[in-house]
């Protein structure tokens, strides 16, 4: 009886090593698969991978990221839906495929991910839109940085983080009339937002306004002086005197 214990503890052991062993060595093949840009080879091995540890979040970043470079839309959706499953974070796993996709030069499989997303987990659509606005504001596309900043300001109208977005996506859409205004009407409801005085205060510099831009960063320098603004007051005055 106890040799037969020893035996089936034996067995069980070596079976535990074998399998330890084959996905160690498909981890290492799905690697070099993933590293070489050979994206079907890649995502076939982390599909087997996932089937044995379903809870592995990295996985389920590079399978997605693969599939985004084939275009397989069908393999993206069937991978996060098993993520959600397996009750793996969301935000985790948005900031992971980010990294992974801007590291293979492929940011708009990042952008196709959020926007699938969407449409496959409507709960999230809070999270997703906020990281869609950002997304949009890297890639200084003006016009949908507006549309992303208004969502948001739908549930928070009187947000100054997203009012300063939307601020940002009229500049970067050169609804220069827009942006002013909006930083004004910020300044107005509090006269101390220090982060409105330096993107209005920036915003004059740039565009030659030198005596109004030194009015705001001289505001914002009083609330929370720094070597930064001290620099750049001290620059525009430079500049209007050797005119």
């Amino acid at each position: 009886m106890m040799k037969r214990l020893i035996i089936m503890i034996f067995a069980s052991v070596c079976l535990t090593v074998a399998a330890r062993g084959t996905y160690e060595t498909t981890a290492l093949k799905a690697a070099r698969f993933f590293e070489a840009r050979e994206w079907a080879s890649a995502q076939a091995l982390y599909g087997l991978m996932l089937d044995e540890r379903p809870d592995a979040d990295s996985i389920y970043v590079n399978a997605i990221v693969a599939s985004g470079m084939l275009g397989d839309s069908i393999a993206s959706s069937h991978f996060l839906s098993e993520a959600m499953e397996a009750g793996l974070s969301f935000d985790k796993l948005m900031a992971g495929i980010r990294s992974v996709s801007f590291e293979v030069g492929a940011p708009e499989v990042y952008e196709d991910f959020l926007l699938r997303s969407q449409r496959d987990c409507p709960w999230l659509s809070r999270a997703i839109d906020s990281e869609l606005l950002d997304y949009y504001l890297f890639r200084d596309n003006g016009r949908q940085s507006i549309v992303y900043a208004r969502k948001m300001l739908a549930g928070l109208p009187d947000s100054r983080l997203y009012l300063g977005k939307l601020a940002q996506g009229y500049v970067l859409a050169a609804d220069y009339a827009s942006a002013i205004k909006l930083w004004q009407e910020m300044l107005d409801l509090d006269p101390d937002d220090y982060d409105t005085l330096i993107d209005i205060g920036n915003y004059m510099a740039i565009t030659g306004e030198h005596k109004i831009a030194e009015e705001y960063l001289a505001h914002a320098y009083s609330l929370h002086p720094t070597p930064y603004v001290a620099s750049v007051i001290a620059s525009l005055a430079a500049e209007r005197k050797n005119k």
